[in-house]
C-alpha cells in the first residue's frame, strides 16, 4: 500500500510539473510566436492595403533617405492630415534643402493650404509653395499619394512574416515606376526606370467580401495598414514609415 501511494505520488508530481511547464512555455511563447499558416498572397494584400490607404486621412509619417544627396528632402517625421482630399496639412520636423543649391538643414515645418512655413524665432513665417521644397500632405492624396504607390507595386511577392515597430507585418517584395513614386519623394524618380521596393503590410484576415470599389467612409485605422517601405535607387535608399493610423491631429494655420 505504501509503495502504491509513492508511486501514485510521484506520477501526479510528475504529470503537475509537466503541466506548469507546458503552461510556462505557452504563456511565454504567446507574445512572440510567429503567426502560422501559409502567407496571404502578395498582390491581394497590395490590394486590399491601397483600397485601406486610399480612406485613410490621418497619419504620422516619417522618412529617411540615405545616399541620395541630390534629394531635396533627407528626413522627415510629421503628423499629416487630409481631411479633405486635395487639400493636405503636415506639422513637424525635417531636414530639407529650401532651395536646390542649399545645404540640408533641419526645421520645425508645417505646411497648410500648399505653403511651406518653417518655425523662426518661436513662430512659423511662410517659405513659399510647398511643391517647391516637399509637400507632406501629398502622402494621403488618393490619386498620387502612397495609397497610388501601393496599388502599383508591380510583380508583388509575399516573402515572409515580420514585427515591424510592435506590428505583425507581412513582407512583399517588388518594384516600382519611378513617375509613381516621384510624387511622395520629389527627385527620387529622375533619370530612372523602376525601382526595387519592398513594403510590410499589417497582418490582418482578409475582408469577408472582395469589394471592387473602396469605402468612401474614412478609414478607422484598421485593416492591412503599410507600416514600411522601402525603395532602393544605386546605392542609396529611401524609408518610408506609417503610424499613428486615423490618430487625431489638428494643425492650424499660422496667424499673418
Amino acid at each position: 500500500m505504501n509503495r502504491y501511494r509513492r508511486l501514485t505520488t510521484v506520477v501526479a508530481a510528475a504529470a503537475l510539473a509537466g503541466a506548469l511547464v507546458a503552461g510556462c512555455s505557452k504563456d511565454e511563447a504567446a507574445p512572440t510566436a510567429p503567426a502560422t499558416g501559409a502567407l496571404p498572397d502578395g498582390a491581394q494584400i497590395v490590394k486590399e492595403s491601397a483600397k485601406t490607404t486610399q480612406t485613410l486621412r490621418t497619419v504620422h509619417l516619417n522618412i529617411n533617405a540615405a545616399n541620395l544627396p541630390n534629394l531635396p528632402v533627407e528626413k522627415v517625421s510629421a503628423d499629416v492630415t487630409n481631411e479633405t482630399q486635395g487639400k493636405g496639412a503636415a506639422m513637424g520636423d525635417a531636414k530639407v534643402k529650401i532651395t536646390p543649391d542649399a545645404a540640408f538643414a533641419e526645421a520645425k515645418f508645417l505646411v497648410v493650404d500648399k505653403v511651406l512655413y518653417t518655425q523662426q524665432g518661436g513662430r512659423y513665417v511662410p517659405a513659399g509653395p510647398a511643391e517647391k521644397v516637399y509637400d507632406p500632405g501629398v502622402i494621403l492624396d488618393k490619386d498620387k499619394g502612397i495609397a497610388n504607390v501601393i496599388a502599383n507595386i508591380q510583380n508583388p511577392k509575399a516573402e515572409a512574416r515580420e514585427t515591424i515597430d510592435g506590428v505583425a507585418t507581412v513582407k512583399v517584395s517588388g518594384t516600382i515606376d519611378a513617375a509613381v513614386i516621384d510624387p511622395i519623394v520629389p527627385r527620387l524618380g529622375e533619370n530612372a526606370g523602376t525601382f526595387p521596393i519592398t513594403v510590410w503590410i499589417k497582418d490582418v484576415a482578409p475582408p469577408a467580401t472582395d469589394s471592387v470599389k473602396p469605402s468612401e467612409a474614412p478609414s478607422t485605422g484598421d485593416g492591412p495598414n503599410l507600416v514600411r517601405a522601402v525603395v532602393k535607387k544605386d546605392s542609396g535608399t529611401v524609408t518610408v514609415g506609417l503610424s499613428n493610423w486615423a490618430k487625431p491631429v489638428n494643425i492650424v494655420k499660422p496667424a499673418s
